[in-house]
């Protein structure tokens, strides 16, 4: 007698084939969506079946649930290659890179030679420049779907651009926030300025200025529970009482984190450390991390949280910034040393602050000069505004 699991399956061509083992849509989601992305969208040529289970909603929510449980990848750009023909997904577990490359955009080709990675989210990059307020690109890489964000009617040039992307928790839509910089007709620093756009909208809409004021250009967004973050510098750094001033996408409100922390005197990286946002500080050979605490009803402080000794004496020809926390035992580094004319080098290195031990990432292919975000592959496609829930 033949199995009772075996149906009647589709061949390449559609058509049914006697004997084939068949499985339900539900277990072969569970099933291919465990798989790496690189074999998933070689199953999708297996039959019509899997190319269209695939393709489905409720398979892209599937796998972009379980790859938010992993160790993101980071997709890289070389400084030394202007265009954005070819990015690079590192994997750093496995010391191993592959070329992710994409259709060329209808932008002109001399401003995406001043293109840079902003950041990403759920598989989608968002792809801007640092003194240009368009285009702002939002590309998934792995399908080479894309979408080119309204145009402002404004002037192009500005003199310094930031931006957050990341999904509104309580909508399901992606917004994209930015803060950039004008000079007046006197040559002299407006000061910042803050729009957001929703994926799926027309224009960008003006922000309410912050309740802190901004003397300084704004680094890389950070995003931790449901608001995006950036350090606050004051010009004149007296008392040292600086703050983290954080943008709650539901809302659309400002607030701030007080401080108390000379960010003038020291290189600090915000980021977020084992679920935490946190500042790190790099004084000379000591790495300080401070952890933010609270909730947003009741509020949010700054702690100190330990000291690590790094066993080197860090300078500006020879630096580090913290990528990620790997572990609860060490730390992705990416080091810099200035190499005179021909700008830095970088490369990275597993840091084990217990041991005071640096492991170097042989990593075949990487650039000597790069700038990377942290990347998670998936089928989310940016012309979708609104993400389904599974």
């Amino acid at each position: 007698m033949e199995n009772s699991r075996q149906r009647r399956g589709s061949n390449h061509n559609g058509k049914m084939q006697k004997g084939a083992f068949y499985l339900p849509p539900e277990i072969l989601c569970e099933i291919l969506s465990r798989l790496p992305v690189k074999y998933i969208l070689r199953c999708r040529s297996v039959c019509k079946e899997w190319c269209r289970l695939t393709l489905g909603p409720q398979f892209i929510n599937l796998q972009l649930s379980r790859v938010n449980h992993q160790l993101p990848q980071l997709v890289l750009k070389s400084d030394y290659k202007v265009d954005l023909q070819n990015l690079l997904l590192l994997d750093t577990e496995g010391c191993n890179i592959n070329k992710i490359p994409f259709k060329k955009m209808s932008c002109t080709s001399k401003r995406l030679n001043c293109l840079r990675l902003m950041c990403s989210c759920d598989g989608l990059l968002c792809i801007a420049a640092d003194y240009l307020i368009q285009p702002v690109i939002i590309l998934n890489p792995i399908t080479r779907e894309s979408v080119i964000l309204p145009s402002p009617k404004r002037r192009a040039y500005v003199v310094s651009h930031q931006i957050g992307f990341h999904l509104d928790p309580s909508s399901g839509k992606y917004k994209v926030v930015r803060e950039y910089r004008n000079m007046n007709s006197l040559n002299r620093d407006e000061g910042s300025s803050f729009e957001i756009i929703t994926l799926g909208d027309n224009s960008w809409r003006k922000l309410s200025a912050p309740p802190v004021p901004i003397e300084y250009s704004l680094g890389a967004a950070v995003y931790w529970n449901g608001a995006f973050h950036w350090k606050i510098q004051e010009r004149n750094d007296k008392s040292g009482d600086n703050c983290i001033l954080g943008f709650n996408i539901s809302d659309e409100k400002f607030y701030t984190i007080s401080c108390h922390v000379r960010f003038g005197s020291s290189e600090y990286d915000l980021l977020v450390l084992g679920g935490c946002l946190s500042l790190v500080e790099h004084d000379v050979h000591l790495m300080r991390i401070w952890k933010v605490t609270g909730t947003k009803d009741e509020g949010f402080s700054l702690s100190f949280h330990c000291t690590y000794d790094t066993c080197v004496r860090w300078n500006k020809y020879l630096h580090y910034s913290v990528i990620c926390q790997t572990n609860a035992d060490s730390f992705l580094l990416k080091v810099s040393r200035e190499d005179g004319e021909n700008g830095p080098n970088h490369w990275f290195v597993q840091f084990f602050p217990g041991k005071a031990l640096y492991s170097y990432l042989d990593i075949p292919g990487l650039p000597s000069r790069f700038r990377g975000v942290y990347f998670k592959p998936s089928f989310v496609s940016p012309k979708a505004p609104l993400r389904r829930s599974s």
